[in-house]
């Protein structure tokens, strides 16, 4: 089997665009919080979610797909215009081979960022590919399940107001999630205000969530190391599993630092693109948790070595957001115990049911999911579907 076909297709409205649709207008700390005219709300500043989808077509008609969110269209210009030649003519089972030339050939205008979502979506579509050609799920060739199921966390307890925020943490324990996550609404240009703002909301969450249900909590790079040390003094007594991306994702000592002069569990990584980067971070002491997206950091192919390293030093991989390829990693990757989910809140009005990109996605139901057996990542593209998000 080769690649005999390689497609790209950006798309305006990604996998994520009811989540953005919820978000954009609320008032959470960003990384550009300090700028007055860039703070509220957070569409001022943060591209409308796209996202670039892969499709390979290897020369006895099977097909893979991989993608990536890509706001302004780059990956799909790296793959169509570079990367693309490095797996045309290749077998998908030199995916290792693939990945370190593309990697390589990429240096000079890449390790981070686009490019390294263009070998990100060409590597889940190279891995689903492996998979239709012997019949096996992803999750079988990344080395077989470590667990029945994959727990899921409810990522979207934001600062709505003391009611909502109550009834919908109340929800999310009803529905079976065993730990949710909310986002901060406010930063080092808050003052004391802001924290006791900050404060305010953890407590809300701690209080409707109760004792037994785990709370986590999302500075999402808005932070620096010192209002982030005098942040998490305050929160100790809330028992939080951890604090997310407390300051820039170069900020290594930073990092490093409030985990030093804390009890909170200190996790980050979403916005990390590579082993060299998590290295960085592993090296300073930087995390409790790592955060990998295999939609960024390089697909399966570099998350494995990620989670090894992780494994290496007792530190667990959660990954950041939910995804089909993300399941697949999670049920046979022992140290991820869990991953990213953003079910609707509870005070959100109900978005019209929308036609899915993917076909054959996995229910979840009670806080947790499992890829189905199916031959690799599982789903099929609905190309009907696909051709109504490019024309829209």
């Amino acid at each position: 089997m080769k690649v005999a076909r390689v497609e790209t297709f950006h798309l305006g409205r990604s996998l994520w665009a009811e989540l953005w649709e919820r978000e954009k207008d609320l008032p959470l700390v960003t990384p550009l919080s300090g700028y007055p005219e860039y703070r509220h709300p957070y569409s001022r500043w943060y591209w409308e979610p796209a996202m670039t989808l892969v499709v390979l077509t290897a020369d006895d008609g099977s097909t893979g797909l991989g993608w990536t969110e890509d706001g302004v269209a780059a990956a799909r210009a790296i793959i169509e215009r570079h990367l693309a030649r490095f797996v045309l003519d290749r077998s998908p089972f030199e995916v290792e081979r693939i990945w370190d030339v593309m990697y390589r050939a990429s240096i000079p205008y890449g390790r981070a960022g686009s490019a390294m979502e263009a070998i990100s979506a060409l590597d889940i579509a190279l891995w689903d590919l492996m998979g239709q050609a012997v019949g096996r799920p992803v999750y079988e060739l990344l080395g077989g399940p470590c667990r029945e199921s994959v727990r899921l966390y409810a990522s979207a307890l934001h600062p709505v107001g003391g009611e909502r925020v109550r009834a919908e943490a109340r929800a999310y324990v009803a529905a079976g999630y065993a730990l949710m996550k909310g986002r901060f609404p406010c930063g080092p240009a808050d003052g004391e205000r802001g924290m006791a703002e900050n404060e305010a909301h953890v407590r809300t969450m701690r209080e409707a969530a109760g004792p037994g249900i785990g709370i986590a909590c999302d500075a999402y790079m808005g932070w620096d190391a010192t209002y982030a040390k005098a942040m998490c003094r305050r929160l100790e007594p809330y028992d939080l599993a951890w604090i997310e991306e407390p300051v820039l994702p170069d900020d290594v000592e930073g990092y490093a630092r409030i985990r030093r002069q804390t009890v909170i569990p200190v996790a980050g990584g979403e916005h990390e693109f590579s082993r060299w980067g998590f290295a960085r971070l592993f090296e300073a002491g930087a995390l409790d948790i790592a955060q990998p997206d295999l939609h960024r950091c390089g697909g399966f192919t570099e998350g494995r070595k990620i989670a090894a390293m992780a494994a290496a030093r007792g530190l667990p991989i959660i990954n950041h957001t939910y995804s089909v390829p993300h399941l697949h990693f999670a049920l046979a990757t022992p140290n991820c115990p869990m991953l990213e989910h953003f079910p609707q809140p509870s005070w959100a009005e109900p978005l019209p049911p929308a036609r899915p990109l993917f076909l054959g996605e996995p229910p979840v139901d009670g806080g947790v999911a499992r890829p189905s057996g199916r031959p690799g990542l599982g789903v099929s593209l609905d190309r009907e579907r696909l051709t109504e998000l490019l024309a829209a």
